[in-house]
């Protein structure tokens, strides 16, 4: 009888196994040779990233991507290219309005605002669980591609960027730290290696603005005091004051003084100094985590007669070197390897590419810068 029991045992669990896939989760971390990076958004750029020579790239992901198979699929290609490729990636989590027929208890209005991207829902418990829930559906399936992830875009613009509603500070806060927890917990259960970042634009002190825009000093304690426990990392966004001008030496806004306006490649160690207080450190007692994860120096500019690519190859150099020289800068992330017609309109022709597919003087400098 206990071998015909073992014999049964035995041909379930065959039957279990070939019919029940088992997840399985590996921890993972690329490290990047260097902190040269680029904003790619497909497959299609995987080969001119390689050829630029960047060690790591940051890439959007709208979570209602996460609700249709074929962009799931195509994301996955797209992922395991850079891996095959060598290339560390870093993914931004935006929660955009298309995911309102899919899961409308992810965004936190029912009718769109005209914001670019939107919170994750922690306004109710529904919200809470379709956060979640969507955190699950992307990290368990890209778990063991992605390095770093970076949760929302901008979040001290609560108004275009991280759209929840008018409310103070504390509230906002408090919001936005549990929306973060929510993701951190899940990416670090499919893969504990893994680095979790806060975003932020460039605007330190703004004061403490009611509805929707505050200042990143402002913020810094409130989420600290609510994230302290967990390793988040901090991803900054350091460009030039003005985004129609590549020079940022002569930025006016961004000061040597602890309560400047503005944080950027011309006064980044302010950042960094403020990163190193004890009360600031990991739970590991070392400075969190940093990423620039977005700057632009454009090649268009009003200021210089139009076209200016020398001097956007220059500010271009000149920024990588700034962001080498700290120690704390573990990404200089340029936005972006292609120009996109509508940024150009605006005179942002970040990209080291034109709309023609040219290469610019740019390209060069970068693939040369550090070396």
């Amino acid at each position: 009888m206990k071998n015909i029991k073992r014999i049964i045992a035995a041909i379930t669990a065959l039957t279990l196994s070939a019919s029940t896939p088992i997840l399985t989760y590996a921890d993972f971390y690329q490290e990047p040779a260097t902190i040269k990076g680029v904003l790619i958004n497909s497959e299609s750029e995987v080969a001119k990233a390689a050829e630029l020579g960047v060690s790591q790239v940051i890439t959007n992901f709208p979570i209602s991507w996460a609700y249709q198979s074929n962009m799931m699929h195509a994301y996955e290609s797209y992922l395991n290219a850079l891996k095959r490729a060598g290339i560390s990636v870093t993914v931004i989590v935006l929660n955009d309005w298309a995911v309102y027929p899919y899961n409308p208890n992810l965004l936190p209005v029912s009718e769109p605002t005209g914001a670019s991207y939107y919170a994750f829902n922690t306004l109710n418990d529904d919200g809470i669980r379709a956060t979640r829930e969507a955190a699950d559906r992307v990290t368990k399936k890209f778990g063991n591609l992605v390095s770093n992830w970076v949760i929302g875009n901008e979040i001290n613009d609560g108004q275009a960027w991280n759209y929840i509603g008018s409310m103070d500070i504390d509230s906002y806060c408090s919001h936005y730290a549990t929306a973060f927890r929510t993701w951190y917990d899940s990416i670090k259960s499919t893969n504990s290696l893994a680095r979790v970042y806060i975003p932020f634009d460039f605007r330190w002190n703004v004061g403490q603005v009611a509805g929707f825009k505050y200042g990143a000093m402002d913020m810094f304690p409130r989420l600290n005091q609510l994230l302290r426990d967990t390793d988040y990392g901090i991803a900054w966004h350091a460009y030039p004051e003005e985004f129609d001008n590549p020079i940022f030496s002569d930025d006016r806004h961004a000061m040597e003084k602890s309560n400047t306006y503005i944080i950027n490649l011309k006064n980044l160690h302010i950042l960094t100094d403020y990163m190193e207080q004890a009360d600031m450190l990991s739970p590991a007692g070392t400075p969190r985590h940093l990423i620039l994860s977005e700057q632009g120096f454009t090649s268009v500019s009003p200021a210089h007669g139009g076209e200016c690519q020398e001097l956007q190859a220059q500010c271009i150099t000149e920024a990588y070197q700034a962001a080498a020289a700290n120690p704390h800068v573990e990404a200089f992330m340029l936005n972006r390897l292609t120009d996109v017609p509508e940024l150009v309109e605006l005179n942002y022709a970040f990209g080291l590419i034109d709309t023609n597919g040219n290469k610019k003087l740019s390209w060069e400098a970068y693939k040369n810068a550090g070396k």
